[in-house]
């Protein structure tokens, strides 16, 4: 073989080497797989930091669509609160461990009359009785968990008519009938009777019967309206799932946009749950669907330990004046939504404490007492009352004597010789027969005090309630 002929077998062989290496070790096929596990990186991340962020957004959305479906349908046989859209559903007795339904943090002091709006077609129409300057109010809450009141405070305790209204709504309503503007479509109706002891619950109970809706188009002053049938359906219970992103999505396509939220909004539309998406699931890549699993764990643990956090802290209680007007924290509309929803702060005050002075739980191993000095106790023009719960579910707890709540309409309060008053707190009956007690939990609890009506005092925090003392 000539040389010439010999190079160009050399060549040849070698062009083969090249083209074997070039196709077992491809750079290009390198650079797509690293790009697959940036885009998944990316998708992933995406979907989870985002999507707590959503899911504390979405809270309320999600929590309101879950009670609503599971109060304006047939769930089960043992259910207790049921009533149709646009009807109320009233509470038959005072709130305890046992008829507390899907409440958190009940109170023990009024009858509650609730009742789920929907006026996406017309206005509805509210009757409430003169209630002869008895204590009421009613909470109307919007989508957003944000609170207006009727009632003896804003409205007086006579007789009266009042219609939910969209903003811009341009129809007629009836003479005598008071146009109430709501913002959203639907939302919740929380009413509150007072009941000053036993002897006063028929009364009370006849005007919670009197408290009445009816759409527009069915409207007789005269006569309320008979409920529609019932609607069958099974329970809803999305919090923990993905499909909390897709109520969430729902929602906010039904919800009028608020202009300060566009930018928010822009990202929630990155991963797939915003205004102008469409959620869908199976449509989930597998890094996407991991993000936003991990987003929904993580994001109902930051709201659960937003329930817990003393904000800010006055003698170790919890005071938000901010509930039912959020702005942009939408951790604590999240964090209050958990746990139980409530009034505006001139309505009703909700001190909170879960904590001691050593920044251990209250536990219903230990004892407690709340001092009151002479001339201290809570400045409100309505009511105040002590109450305390399970911190695993925000229940009352049953206990020997069946009390459940301590304030100034509580019979037979032994106040000390000085004029202050101390409240016992325990789980265990006080060796002491002249003992205030309230009855706590067995295990880890929370106590709430209410200050219906509270005094300017108690809202610019010039009056601090005294701390619970841990006594063992």
């Amino acid at each position: 073989m000539s040389f010439k002929r010999s190079l160009l077998v050399l060549m040849a062989l070698a062009l083969v080497a090249i083209a074997w290496i070039a196709t077992s070790f491809n750079p290009a096929g390198m650079l797509g797989s690293q790009q697959r596990k940036n885009d998944a990186l990316i998708a992933e991340q995406m979907a989870y930091h985002v999507g707590v962020q959503a899911y504390v957004y979405g809270y309320p959305f999600v929590d309101m669509y879950r009670q609503m479906h599971n109060e304006t349908h047939r769930t089960g046989a043992d259910q207790q609160t049921y009533a149709p859209a646009n009807r109320f559903y009233r509470f038959p007795e005072l709130v305890g461990p046992h008829n507390a339904g899907n409440f958190r943090a009940p109170n023990n002091d009024t009858l509650y009359y609730t009742a789920w709006w929907d006026i996406s077609e017309e206005p509805l129409v509210m009757h409430v009785p003169d209630t002869g300057g008895r204590y009421y109010t009613i909470a109307v809450t919007n989508w957003y968990s944000e609170v207006q009141h009727i009632g003896r405070r804003t409205t007086g305790t006579g007789e009266g008519f009042f219609a939910l209204v969209l903003p811009g709504w341009e129809g007629e309503l009836p003479a005598g009938v008071t146009p109430f503007e709501v913002e959203t479509p639907r939302g919740w109706l929380l009413g509150r009777m007072l009941v000053d002891g036993p002897d006063d619950f028929e009364s009370a109970m006849s005007l919670v019967e009197d408290v009445w809706l009816a759409s527009l188009s069915e409207f007789d002053p005269g006569q309320r309206p008979s409920p529609p049938p019932a609607i069958q359906g099974t329970p809803l219970d999305p919090m923990r799932s993905l499909g909390f992103f897709e109520i969430m999505n729902q929602s906010l396509k039904e919800l009028p946009p608020r202009p300060d939220t566009a930018a928010l909004m822009a990202q929630f539309d990155r991963i797939g749950v915003g205004p102008n998406s469409q959620f869908d699931q199976a449509a989930l890549g597998p890094a996407e669907k991991r993000g936003l699993e991990r987003a929904i764990r993580d994001g109902r643990a930051l709201v659960e330990a937003a329930t817990q956090r003393t904000i800010p802290d006055y003698n170790g209680w919890m005071i938000s004046s901010n509930i039912g007007r959020y702005g942009h924290d939408y951790l604590h509309r999240a964090a209050v939504v958990a746990g139980g929803y409530g009034n505006l702060p001139e309505e009703s005050l909700y001190p909170a404490m879960v904590f001691d002075s050593d920044g251990q739980l209250m536990d219903g191993s230990r004892r407690y007492r709340l001092h009151f000095e002479a001339g201290q106790l809570p400045p409100v023009n309505g009511f105040w009352s002590l109450a305390v719960y399970q911190l695993s579910d925000y229940q009352l707890a049953e206990n020997a004597i069946n009390r459940y709540s301590i304030g100034d309409r509580t019979p037979g309060l032994n106040y000390n010789d000085d004029g202050s008053l101390t409240l016992s707190l325990q789980h265990e009956q006080p060796t002491d027969p002249q003992a205030n007690w309230l009855p706590t939990p067995a295990g880890s609890f929370m106590a709430v005090m209410r200050m219906y009506e509270p005094a300017p005092a108690a809202l610019s925090n010039d009056y601090l309630l005294p701390r619970i003392e841990r006594l063992d």
